[in-house]
């Protein structure tokens, strides 16, 4: 890199005008950047100096006034001015003691003149030098933007934007990520490590600049440009600044890059989940995850969330859900889509006990749903398919399940398509012919009954049904003495026929009475 020292007020005293002068207070206070030059002759600072002034001055405005000049140096200072040079013996003499000491207490440095010299020349000399250098670092900042640029068509890690910075200005360089991992050029040893990080939120320490890098309004990381010996100037910010901008599109390329692939990836199991593509090129695909293990098998799972539910989470869910069954034997591919998480199981373990591996699963999804204040989501298993062209099988079943389920009375609920059983008939039976005709020719006479009389008819008969006749049994779960019990099968048979307990009619029977509660619960 070419030199960029600052141009400080120390540089200045070199300078051929300034033979004569002396520094008579703030010694410490050198290094200050001068960023222009001010003559100034007033008695009150007014708004036009905005900080790194070399202030010119004969004394003027406050001759003999010690008290006036005390509050115009303290004005000066809060200013954040360079410095003050004033010349002697035109209209004062001395610098007051209170005003050394104020000087020096701040390393605010003022200069003196022993003899009359030329302000008009001083400005012209140091603001010729000042535009030169300013359009010197202007040249220099376009040729870097230039370059690194160019480094960002062929680089493939953000490392090396981040080094081609610290090799440019030379010194030391920190990045660190939004997940707290930190990239220190040239590296240093661990003890060296933590001193440089302590330093990095010193926010009076001028040997340290820092510049976030940002992506859509978030921060991805911040570097950190630290120096032992010089201040950080104006050049060394605009790099810093061309750098982060630099790494904001790296950044930005990569996202892109990753969500294209997402959404590709998205695309592809999609159309798997359709059926789309044959079992050659299902295998071909997997390869690119690795998965070179025979899989003996896959359900598809489907996990409906509530619309605006945990939406801020699902990487994080995703991520809890595939941990979750890869512990319980499976490979997992999730795809996304709205408020829907549809996850393909590859079953890597043996088949006979595939279904009480995904249960272990499910059920550890529910505590995490619920820890998660989404224990009203659904979760659905397909049927258990054995090749992996027949995934969208699976996927249909576990659609078909979810369906199924809100139509499921309470205490019936059913996770997987094979225990649906009766409620996969009814949902087939409901969709293509008129369920209510079948309840009323079977069911109404004890509806009507159980309306009008404020009873419990229906109870009685679905429990006497599923205890398959037995009337100790049916009277124990229904909380009744046997005769009560007797009273109420003797009603059945006026309602239903002396036949209703006969084979035949028996399944009819049964089977209207979970299509009437299946239609009850359709109309809640």
């Amino acid at each position: 890199m070419k030199s960029h020292s600052a141009f400080s007020v120390k540089t200045i005293l070199t300078r051929g005008h300034f033979d004569c002068a002396t520094v008579v207070a703030g010694h410490q206070g050198l290094d200050r950047l001068v960023k222009w030059v001010h003559v100034f002759e007033i008695t009150e600072v007014r708004e036009n100096l905005k900080g790194g002034e070399l202030v010119l001055s004969t004394g003027f405005g406050w001759k003999g006034n010690e008290e006036l000049f005390l509050s115009l140096l303290e004005q000066l200072i809060q200013r954040r001015v360079a410095g003050l040079c004033i010349e002697l013996g035109s209209f004062i003499d001395t610098i007051p003691n209170q005003a050394v000491e104020l000087a020096n207490r701040h390393h605010f440095p003022i200069i003196t003149f022993e003899k009359e010299v030329s302000f008009v020349e001083i400005t012209q000399d140091i603001h010729s030098d000042l535009i030169n250098r300013q359009y010197e670092l202007i040249s220099n900042l376009e040729d870097y933007a230039q370059r690194l640029n160019k480094k960002l068509l062929s680089i493939d890690n953000s490392f090396e934007i981040l080094k081609y910075l610290q090799q440019y200005l030379n010194c030391q360089l920190v990045c660190i990520s939004d997940d707290h991992q930190d990239v220190i050029i040239p590296a240093v040893k661990e003890t060296e490590r933590k001193e440089l990080l302590k330093r990095l939120h010193a926010s009076s320490d001028k040997k340290v600049l820092s510049q976030p890098v940002q992506v859509f309004e978030r921060e991805f990381a911040t570097i950190y440009l630290l120096s032992e010996h010089r201040n950080f100037g104006e050049f060394e910010s605009l790099l810093l600044d061309r750098t982060a901008t630099a790494m904001a599109q790296y950044l930005l390329r990569e996202l892109y890059t990753e969500e294209k692939r997402k959404a590709e990836e998205t695309e592809w199991m999609l159309e798997w989940l359709q059926g789309v593509h044959s079992s050659e090129e299902i295998k071909e695909h997997l390869t690119y995850y690795k998965i070179n293990e025979a899989v003996s098998g896959a359900v598809v799972l489907i996990v409906k969330l509530k619309k605006g539910q945990l939406q801020a989470d699902l990487t994080y869910l995703n991520m809890l859900i595939q941990n979750v069954f890869d512990q319980n034997g499976y490979f997992v591919f999730p795809v996304e889509k709205r408020h829907l998480l549809t996850f393909i199981l590859l079953n890597k373990e043996g088949e006979e006990n595939w279904r009480e591996r995904v249960l272990k699963g499910i059920l550890r999804l529910e505590k995490i749903l619920e820890d998660s204040n989404a224990s009203s989501s659904q979760i659905a298993g397909g049927k258990y398919v054995r090749s992996l062209g027949q995934i969208h099988e699976s996927f249909k079943t576990a659609q078909e399940t979810l369906s199924i389920q809100v139509k499921v009375p309470p205490g019936q609920h059913k996770y997987f398509y094979e225990d649906m059983h009766m409620y996969r008939l009814i949902s087939l039976v409901h969709k293509h012919s008129n369920l209510n005709n079948l309840v009323q020719e079977y069911l109404e006479p004890i509806i009507e009954y159980d309306q009008k009389n404020n009873t419990n008819l229906l109870h009685t008969l679905k429990v006497y049904l599923s205890c398959n006749g037995s009337k100790k049994e049916t009277a124990k779960q229904i909380f009744v003495v046997r005769q009560t019990l007797y009273h109420r099968l003797e009603k059945l048979e006026q309602l239903l026929g002396k036949d209703f307990m006969e084979a035949e009619k028996r399944q009819v029977i049964e089977f209207s009475i979970l299509a009437y509660e299946y239609q009850q619960t359709i109309a809640k």
